[in-house]
């Protein structure tokens, strides 16, 4: 079959006419230093001790919380060092104690606070207060009363307790 060529017709092409943008002025630069901060957060490390026999230190529990649980934390030391009570921190708990004494531990489970108080359990048992018992351990039994900390109400109740517990014993805020 013959093959029929189609002319091709170019189109003109249009050039649209420059339009000169004003002169912008650059300002000199100001470098400022670079201020880094130096207490940054620092990412939760997993890392398992063994001298701690395979526990996660307190330490790396404090960086691994969040702020909310953290605000918690300093609010309940700061209420129990007001009474007097001298912190020390060991690789797992948080002690708070007065004359040979322990008064106070604390410890971080989960999402959440864990009160070890020097309170009479027997004396909450028809209370509304949602607390364990563990006297039935040794190491505990100086110290048998449980509260877990979890929200801003369990916080004013620790703090009410911790209160009663510093009255019970005659120690006064400073």
């Amino acid at each position: 079959e013959p093959v029929v060529e189609e002319p091709v017709v170019e189109e003109p092409v249009v050039e649209e006419p420059a339009v000169e943008e004003p002169a912008v002025v650059e300002e000199p630069v100001v470098e400022e230093p670079v201020v880094e901060e130096v207490f940054e957060r620092q990412e939760a490390t997993a890392v398992v001790d063994v001298n701690n026999n395979g526990r996660i230190s307190f330490y790396e529990r404090i960086v691994a919380l969040d702020q909310e649980l953290l605000d918690d934390y300093n609010e309940l030391k700061n209420e129990l060092i007001s009474y007097g009570l001298k912190s020390r921190v060991s690789s797992t708990v948080d002690t708070f104690r007065l004359h040979r004494v322990t008064y106070c531990k604390m410890i971080f489970s989960g999402k959440k606070v864990k009160l070890f108080l020097k309170l009479n359990p027997a004396d909450y048992k028809d209370s509304t207060i949602p607390f364990d018992d563990i006297s039935h351990k040794k190491s505990y039994a100086e110290i048998p009363f449980v509260f877990k900390v979890k929200s801003g109400l369990s916080l004013r109740r620790a703090k009410a307790l911790i209160k009663e517990m510093m009255d019970n014993n005659g120690i006064i805020q400073e």
